[in-house]
């Protein structure tokens, strides 16, 4: 386990923002980029279940934020946060995850890595729970007012009604935040939160303007080009400690699972770090509930 910083709610480095909670964390229990709680951010929410329609937007949306030289916070948890998280850190920038239990009991345990790699790439993963701490169902809401409270405002990507992510969007508005919303799919479930979100005040937002529009402080020069993603990756030189996955995943879509039996280390932690690296690099994609599979090479 990485060094564990330990910030009391009358330190210096412990966020003004949170200071303004009704019921703000009386410590927070740090790993990474401590500077990363003094900036700017927004947050990305969503439903644990994202459809195809909320992947590509969430992932268009946060390519477009950190573009803007944005910090992303969001909650670690499978489907929306783990892939505005992995976007952030594909396209080299900042974000801050905050857990529902201690560092001890990091879940859901397949985003071990991702912690790992965020940590790695000199961002932030924050609690307000021991290490010892482990996660129980009322934390995740709690956890919820943390992640609105550190950031300028909140996106919702896709929810459900009456869900996490509709708590979380009341926690934003409670603390004077500005909400936003993409239009959902009249056809799916998890357009449903959204669509009422709107209707009850949220932004609608179709693109990144409309949320530059709303925050002036983050209108400025973009930072970086954005490197177009390779379609395949049969034309390049494999990394000689990705070759074995790659072999593996030929015409496959498989599970971390079903890819560690296969492999010669059977350590599902390494394979776990393995398939993140491979993710971040654009070599391999993750379809939630089906599992890797090579990047151009998606089978039916």
């Amino acid at each position: 386990m990485r060094e564990i910083q330990v910030i009391n709610f009358n330190d210096k480095m412990y966020p003004e923002k949170l200071r303004k909670l009704k019921n703000p964390p009386l410590k927070l229990y740090a790993v990474g980029n401590i500077d990363l709680l003094k900036k700017p951010s927004l947050a990305i929410v969503g439903t644990r279940n994202i459809t195809e329609y909320g992947k590509k937007n969430c992932k268009n949306f946060a390519q477009k934020i950190v573009q803007n030289d944005i910090p992303i916070v969001s909650g670690m948890a499978i489907g929306t946060d783990t892939i505005a998280h992995k976007t952030v850190l594909e396209f080299g920038g900042e974000t801050i995850a905050v857990l529902a239990g201690g560092f001890e009991h990091i879940f859901p345990k397949e985003n071990l890595p991702l912690f790992e790699q965020i940590v790695l790439q000199n961002g932030l993963v924050i609690t307000e729970y021991p290490p010892n701490d482990d996660v129980k169902s009322e934390r995740f809401l709690e956890r919820n007012r943390i992640v609105s409270g550190l950031s300028e405002g909140v996106l919702v990507i896709e929810a459900a009604h009456r869900s996490g992510t509709s708590v979380t969007a009341k926690h934003a508005y409670s603390q004077g935040k500005i909400v936003m919303a993409l239009p959902g799919r009249l056809d799916n479930p998890y357009g449903i939160g959204v669509n009422k979100l709107i209707q009850t005040g949220a932004k609608l937002v179709t693109d990144i303007e409309d949320i530059l529009k709303l925050f002036p402080q983050f209108t400025h020069k973009l930072r970086k080009k954005i490197l177009p993603k390779q379609e395949t990756i049969f034309a390049l030189e494999v990394k000689k400690e990705y070759q074995e996955i790659v072999k593996i995943l030929k015409n496959k879509t498989l599970s971390a699972e079903e890819i560690r039996q296969q492999t010669q280390t059977k350590d599902l932690r390494q394979t776990l770090n393995l398939l993140v690296t491979m993710e971040l690099e654009g070599l391999i994609d993750q379809e939630i509930g089906s599992g890797y599979y090579l990047k151009g090479e998606k089978s039916d």
